[in-house]
C-alpha cells in the first residue's frame, strides 16, 4: 500500500474505478489522498451504470442533479418515479446494478370477482377467487449480465379468510419456451423442514415480500420479460408492486 501512496491522486483514481462501490468506499478510509481519489468524479463515472442520466432525466424527483457529486448522485437514486409514476428505480449500493419496481398500477390483477380498491400506494384486492397478477419489464432497463430475482411485495388484508394454499408463478421472456415455474407462498413463512416452495418474509420496512424467481439478463437483445403469479385461493392483499433486485450471492 506504502507504494501505491506514492502514486499521483489520478492515477490512483484510476485503479479504484476498476473497483466496486464497496470498495471504493472502503478504500476512502486509508488517507487523505485516497479518500479525495475514492470521491472523485473519474471515478463514479466508471461505477455508475451508462444508463443513469436518461434515467434521471425522466425521474420525478425534484433534486437538482447537476449540482451533486457523481459519489453523492449515487447515494441519492432511492426509489425514483418515472415512466408516469408507475415504476420507480434505485442503485443496488454494495454493486452498482440497477433495481426497478413495477407498481401495483402497472400491473395486470385479474380476478373472477373484481373486487378492489386503489390507493396511491396499494391496490387492495379482496375475496379473490382464482386470481391472476401479471407484471413486465423491457430488459434493457437492467444492468447486463447479471443474475435478477422478482420479488411480490404486500401486505395481507387480515380481514379476509386465507387459506393455506401455494400460487403458481411463471417467469419468462415474451415467445419464449423458456420460462420458469415455481410454487411459491404468499401467506406464511417458512418452517422448519419445509422445503417444497419460496415462502413470505417480513421486510425491515414492515412489508412482506415472496422471491417469485430468478432470471439471467445478459443484456444482448431488448426482450420483454414476463412474470405472472396465478392462484386459487381466496385472499385478501394489499399489493405494492413487483421489485426486481440483484440477486444476492
Amino acid at each position: 500500500m506504502t507504494g501505491m501512496l506514492a502514486l499521483p491522486e489520478g492515477c490512483i483514481a484510476a485503479v479504484i474505478s476498476f473497483t466496486t462501490p464497496r470498495d471504493a468506499c472502503r478504500l476512502a478510509c486509508v488517507s487523505t489522498t485516497f479518500r479525495s481519489a475514492a470521491d472523485s468524479d473519474v471515478v463514479w463515472d466508471c461505477l455508475l451504470p451508462p444508463e443513469y442520466s436518461s434515467c434521471l432525466s425522466s425521474s420525478s424527483s425534484t433534486t437538482t442533479w447537476s449540482v451533486l457529486l457523481k459519489k453523492e448522485l449515487y447515494f441519492h437514486t432511492g426509489h425514483n418515479l418515472i415512466h408516469k409514476g408507475k415504476m420507480s428505480f434505485w442503485f443496488d449500493l454494495p454493486s452498482g446494478k440497477k433495481c426497478y419496481m413495477i407498481s401495483h398500477r402497472e400491473l395486470n390483477i385479474v380476478d373472477g370477482d373484481d373486487i378492489y380498491d386503489w390507493f396511491p400506494e396499494v391496490v387492495r384486492r379482496v375475496n379473490m377467487i382464482q386470481f391472476e397478477i401479471g407484471g413486465k419489464i423491457t430488459t434493457s432497463l437492467l444492468s447486463p449480465m447479471t443474475t435478477y430475482a422478482a420479488y411480490l411485495l404486500f401486505a395481507e388484508n387480515t380481514i379476509c379468510w386465507v387459506y393455506d394454499d401455494p400460487v403458481e408463478v411463471s417467469i419468462g421472456l415474451a415467445g419464449s419456451n423458456n420460462g420458469q415455474n415455481r410454487t411459491v407462498y404468499i401467506h406464511r413463512e417458512k418452517q422448519d423442514r419445509e422445503d417444497d416452495g419460496f415462502y413470505l418474509k417480513i421486510r425491515a420496512d414492515g412489508w412482506l415480500e415472496t422471491e417469485l424467481s430468478e432470471f439471467f439478463n445478459g443484456g444482448d437483445e431488448e426482450d420483454e420479460l414476463l412474470i405472472t403469479i396465478k392462484s386459487k385461493m381466496k385472499v385478501g392483499l394489499l399489493i405494492r408492486g413487483i421489485e426486481i433486485r440483484p440477486q444476492k450471492k
